[in-house]
Formats: structure tokens, C-alpha cells, sequence
């Protein structure tokens, strides 16, 4: 009798599947929070790729807006007239500064009393010439007016030219303070 509880005793049967249960259930939770980790990092790699994406093109615009604010030159000019007037009241001076580094500054007569058909011709003459030689550039033309350095004649007879002047070019000129 004694042989036959050592064959007893050996033949234990343990029960495994409720084990089994647990690690299964385990193992299908450490796996869908692997995918769900998978997921959000999906998403962040997503959202970082859209962002460089996006950040790519805004620097893209800010390097074109960048060269061209630093070749403006290239599409406008800025002319400036300033008429003003000795003491004296009889002799006045009209001066013109460009923008444009490549264009000479004109000469201009003085205006004395009445006689100022030659000066203001030789700056018509130079605002014309300079706009034909300029077609793919902007003129944005700026007298000192209001200024109490100029006649109000003075100042009437270049807002004259520089009218005619847009009437004749259109869009390529553009008058400073005027709509």
C-alpha cells in the first residue's frame, strides 16, 4: 500500500488553464497599449511633419519678401522735388533727389520773378526722361508741399507736371499724398 501513494502523490494534475486565462489578458493589455503608444506617436509624427512643412513654407515667404524689400530698388523710385526760396523772394531753387543710385541728379535753373519756363521744362524733361528710361518701375514723386520754403505758384506748376505726368504713364507713377 505504501507503493501506491507515492503513484498517487506523483500523478498531481494541475490545472493551467485559468493561468493561461490570466497571461493571456495580460499579454492583450500590454499589447494594445503598445498600439495605442503607437498610435500617439504616429500622431506626433505626424503633427511635427506638418509643422516643418508649414515652417519650410513661411520661411520660403519670408526669405522672397525679404529679397524683395531689399531689391526694391529694382521695382520703385522714390523722387523727391524740393522747391524753396532765397530771402529775397525773387529767386527760388528746385532740387530732386532719386532714389535710384544710377540716375544723375538734374541740374535745374534757378527760377528768377516770372522766368521759370526753362527750369520747370528742365525738370519735366527729366521726370519724363526718367520714367521712359524706367517702364518696369514704379515713380513715386514727393514735392515739399505745404512747406513754408515754397510758393504757392511754385508749388501749383509741379503738382501740374507731376499730374500730367501720371495722366501720361498711368500706374507707373504714383503721386506721394494724393489718392
Amino acid at each position: 500500500m505504501i507503493v501506491r501513494r507515492f503513484k498517487n502523490k506523483g500523478n498531481i494534475i494541475i490545472d493551467l488553464t485559468s493561468m493561461l486565462d490570466v497571461i493571456f489578458i495580460v499579454l492583450l493589455v500590454v499589447m494594445s497599449m503598445n498600439q495605442e503608444q503607437e498610435s500617439k506617436m504616429r500622431a506626433v509624427e505626424e503633427e511635427s511633419r506638418q509643422q516643418s512643412i508649414s515652417y519650410n513654407n513661411a520661411r520660403e515667404l519670408y526669405e522672397d519678401q525679404s529679397d524683395s524689400i531689399g531689391n526694391m530698388s529694382e521695382y520703385i523710385a522714390f523722387i523727391s522735388i524740393n522747391a524753396s526760396f532765397d530771402e529775397d523772394l525773387v529767386t527760388r531753387h528746385i532740387s530732386v533727389m532719386n532714389s535710384d543710385k544710377k540716375s544723375e541728379p538734374p541740374v535745374i535753373p534757378e527760377l528768377k520773378r516770372t522766368k521759370t519756363a526753362e527750369s520747370f521744362d528742365a525738370l519735366t524733361e527729366y521726370l519724363e526722361g526718367y520714367i521712359q528710361e524706367n517702364p518696369e518701375r514704379v515713380v513715386v514723386l514727393s514735392l515739399n508741399e505745404g512747406d513754408e520754403d515754397i510758393l504757392y505758384r511754385d508749388e501749383k506748376e509741379i503738382k501740374g507736371i507731376f499730374y500730367r505726368l501720371k495722366a501720361e504713364h498711368g500706374d507707373n507713377v504714383r503721386i506721394k499724398g494724393s489718392v
